[in-house]
């Protein structure tokens, strides 16, 4: 399955697990009925970026947690935790594997 098979098949999912209606989500989302019902009867019809976001506003959710496959979990990052990130990936492959030597010996002690 798709990427965009898999966000409409999880927006479907998530408004029948939470009892929700397409025109209150339409509604919600300040978005029409049928642009929602297309996705569902339009094969190829792709949802716009900008229909994704407001869905995913009036779901309360991220457009990351739409995107996560069925049952994972979005970890939350702290500010450091993005710096270090930052960080690591401007980092060469050869000082990743000192840092991750010293990680381990810091663990491991």
């Amino acid at each position: 399955m798709g990427l965009i098979e898999r966000v409409k098949a999880r927006i479907k999912n998530i408004i029948e697990q939470r009892g929700i209606s397409i025109y209150s989500l339409a509604a919600n989302a300040d978005l029409t009925e049928a642009c929602i019902r297309n996705w569902y009867t339009k094969r190829n019809y792709t949802p716009s970026l900008e229909a994704i976001e407001k869905i995913c506003r009036a779901l309360d959710i991220s457009v990351a947690e739409l995107m996560c496959e069925e049952g994972e979990k979005m970890m939350p990052v702290t500010e450091t935790e993005k710096t270090l990130l930052s960080s690591w990936m401007r980092l060469e492959e050869k000082q990743k594997k000192v840092i991750l030597m010293q990680m381990d010996a810091f663990l491991n002690n």
